[in-house]
């Protein structure tokens, strides 16, 4: 708190400093549930989150909204349920410490697809290729 030589007094909110961790030091408990009948006890297996993300931009397309949705609410609440046609997933974090505000959250996500977009490019990015396409030859019968 700051007070000016006026007398207004004003309130400074403290700057959280930007997060250092990343989604491989984050650990996620993964909870499958089938739903096609199986009554077997289902078993947590924990997984870094990155691989976790690794997986559903597989599955529900490469930056879309809905993973950035799941990623947020796990980081910020500390657990999540996402449901496919076949079976759920509860993912819980190992460690409530790793929970963090929504900013932070998009922050993470940001920097992973941005470190996932890295790993994709190809590594001689100077070398030229030449690509021709040609249509097949059309063998038209001949007319007499």
């Amino acid at each position: 708190m700051g007070c000016r030589a006026s007398g207004f007094c004003y309130f400074a909110p403290a700057v959280n400093p930007p997060s250092t961790k990343s989604t491989s030091d984050i650990m996620v408990s993964e909870t499958k549930t089938f739903t096609g009948g199986t009554m077997k006890d289902p078993e947590a297996v924990i997984v870094p989150l990155a691989d976790k993300i690794d997986e559903y931009v597989l599955k529900l397309g490469y930056s879309n909204a809905h993973v950035l949705g799941v990623l947020v609410q796990l980081l910020t609440l500390g657990k999540v349920r996402v449901d496919f046609r076949d079976y759920s997933e509860r993912l819980q974090l190992v460690s409530l410490n790793d929970r963090m505000a929504r900013t932070e959250a998009v922050e993470i996500f940001d920097r992973h697809m941005l470190a996932m977009r890295r790993k994709e490019e190809p590594t001689s990015l100077l070398a030229t290729q030449k690509i021709v396409v040609q249509p097949p030859k059309a063998n038209l019968p001949r007319v007499k």
